[in-house]
């Protein structure tokens, strides 16, 4: 009879995982199909046409680095190397606004520590907003960053600390003298007292870099990432201090729009 109740909690259990897979999985899905790419570098009149028709539209490149071995098996929803994946992302908006607020050729970037596999959440996440962002551009960002508007953030968010049904747990929102520098095959970034990230990217064939695409797991999906070797990774903040060397390294172009997905969000 144990033996019984059992199978069935175990049956139960992995129903409700693959539930979740799905219903991640779908929401990713919905994201993903409606951003489209818009011109190689973002440079076409029908980018900015698509920029005025969202309540929240960004654009620009990013990077990460974390704690996984490359190529970070969380890409492919499964487990992170070391059991927990804490990562540091930073995005440059190009360009882009949130609601009426014009938020083009600011910086981004955030601490993030996944517990145990992304799918369960669980996330400690805290944001850093770009020193140069007036009150306005600060506030926006940080409701973009929480997910309010939805959209890929709003999936992104839901996956941060909190109970079910009850807002997303993030630590305080900091401004921050954030310097970010690509000059190919390396991208550094330096928010000023707080993190450095620093990573090189991996050579292909033919010198080419290393790219995946339509991963079930990505930040800036649909646009494939680049695969690079994290050298530095370095973050004291909020009574949390991580250093790590040689993990994985991801960068792409990003378009975040509103959408579904909308979160609600308190600082702790």
């Amino acid at each position: 009879m144990l033996f019984n109740k059992m199978g069935m909690n175990m049956k139960k259990d992995k129903t409700q995982v693959s539930n979740s897979k799905r219903g991640f999985l779908k929401g990713l899905g919905a994201v993903a199909a409606a951003t489209p790419i818009i011109g190689s570098m973002f440079g076409s009149d029908d980018a900015n046409a698509a920029k005025a028709d969202h309540e929240m539209y960004l654009r620009g490149t990013y990077f990460e680095s974390c704690t996984c071995d490359t190529i970070c098996p969380c890409l492919l929803l499964l487990d992170p190397t070391q059991g927990y994946c804490k990562a540091f992302l930073t995005w440059n908006i190009e360009k882009g606004h949130v609601g009426n607020v014009d938020v083009s050729g600011l910086n981004v970037s955030m601490w993030l520590n996944a517990p145990q596999n992304l799918l369960k959440g669980q996330f400690e996440m805290a944001v850093y907003i770009d020193e140069r962002a007036n009150n306005a551009q600060f506030n926006a960002l940080r409701e973009a960053y929480h997910g309010a508007y939805g959209g890929h953030l709003g999936v992104i968010a839901s996956l941060g600390k909190g109970a079910e049904g009850a807002p997303r747990e993030y630590l305080p929102t900091k401004r921050a003298k954030i310097t970010y520098m690509v000059n190919s095959p390396s991208r550094h970034v330096i928010v000023e007292g707080i993190a450095e990230n620093k990573m090189e990217q991996l050579a292909g064939a033919a010198g080419r870099p290393v790219m995946v695409h339509d991963t079930p797991l990505a930040v800036a999906p649909p646009y494939p990432i680049t695969v690079s070797k994290a050298s530095k990774l370095t973050y004291n903040d909020h009574g949390i201090s991580h250093s790590w060397e040689g993990g994985n390294g991801l960068s792409s172009p990003f378009v975040y729009r509103d959408g579904a997905n909308k979160q609600q969000a308190i600082e702790v």
